[in-house]
C-alpha cells in the first residue's frame, strides 16, 4: 500500500508540473487574431480597410505612454488572398508619442503615405490618445482593379515599441515611397516584397504583437465586416 500511495503521489507531482508549464506557455503566447473583424469597403476605385484596434492599447498602457519617453506605435495593413500568399499590398504607419509633462499632453507624430514628412497632433487626455490609437479607418490599401476575381481579407499588425530597427526602417521606406500601398498598381514590387518578406519571416510574432483580420471579401461585394 505504500509503494501505491507514493506512487499516486509522484503521479499527482507530475500532472502538477506538466499543468504548469502548459499554464507558463498559454500565458506567453503570441497574440492571436482579434475576434473583432475588420470593415472593408471599395469606394470610388478603391480598397478600403477600418479596423477597432482597441485590444491592442489596453487600459492599463496608460502608466507606459505616460512615462515620458517616446512611444512608437507601428501598424501594418496588408491586402492577403484568403487562401493565404504574399500580400498584393501593405499600408504602413508610424506614431510617435511623448507625454509632455509641463504641457499635461500627448505630443504625437504621424508618418504614414498620407503624411510622409509627419503630421502633429496634440492630445490632452489619455482617453482621447487611446481613442485616436484605437481607430483605423479608411485605410487606403490598393486599388480595386487589383483584386481581380479572387476572394481577398485584410489584416492589421499592431506592435507597440518594435524591438527590431529592421521593421522600422522596412516602414519608413514603405511610407516614403510614393507607390507603395497607395499607388495606382497597388505598391512598388521592391519596397512592398522587402516589406512583405520581413513581415513573413520568422514563424511566430513576439508578446505585444496584435492581429486583426476581416471576413473575406471579393470585388463585386459591398462593405464587409
Amino acid at each position: 500500500m505504500p509503494s501505491l500511495r507514493r506512487a499516486a503521489l509522484l503521479a499527482l507531482a507530475l500532472a502538477a508540473g506538466v499543468a504548469a508549464v502548459l499554464a507558463a506557455r498559454v500565458a506567453t503566447a503570441p497574440q492571436g487574431p482579434s475576434a473583432s473583424p475588420g470593415t472593408v469597403a471599395v469606394s470610388l476605385g478603391r480598397v478600403l480597410a477600418t479596423f477597432d484596434l482597441s485590444e491592442a492599447f489596453p487600459p492599463d498602457l496608460q502608466r507606459q505612454f505616460g512615462n515620458g519617453l517616446t512611444n512608437v506605435v507601428a501598424l501594418h495593413v496588408s491586402l492577403v488572398p484568403e487562401k493565404g500568399d504574399a500580400p498584393a499590398a501593405i499600408y504602413g504607419r508610424t506614431i510617435e508619442v511623448l507625454y509632455d509633462v509641463w504641457k499635461e499632453a500627448y505630443r504625437v507624430t504621424v508618418k504614414d503615405p498620407e503624411h510622409p514628412a509627419g503630421q502633429q497632433l496634440s492630445l490632452t487626455s489619455w482617453k482621447e490618445l487611446r481613442a485616436y490609437l484605437a481607430e483605423a479607418k479608411d485605410v487606403n490599401l490598393a486599388p480595386a482593379s487589383l483584386l481581380g476575381g479572387g476572394t481577398w481579407v485584410a489584416v492589421a499588425r499592431v506592435e507597440v515599441n518594435p524591438v527590431s530597427e529592421e521593421l522600422l526602417e522596412r516602414t519608413r521606406e514603405l511610407i516614403a515611397n510614393p507607390r507603395a500601398g497607395a499607388g495606382s498598381d497597388g505598391g512598388s514590387p521592391s519596397v512592398l516584397g522587402a516589406m512583405a518578406r520581413f513581415l513573413l519571416r520568422g514563424g511566430q510574432p513576439g508578446p505585444g504583437v496584435h492581429f486583426f483580420r476581416s471576413k473575406p471579401f471579393r470585388a463585386e461585394d459591398g462593405p464587409v465586416r
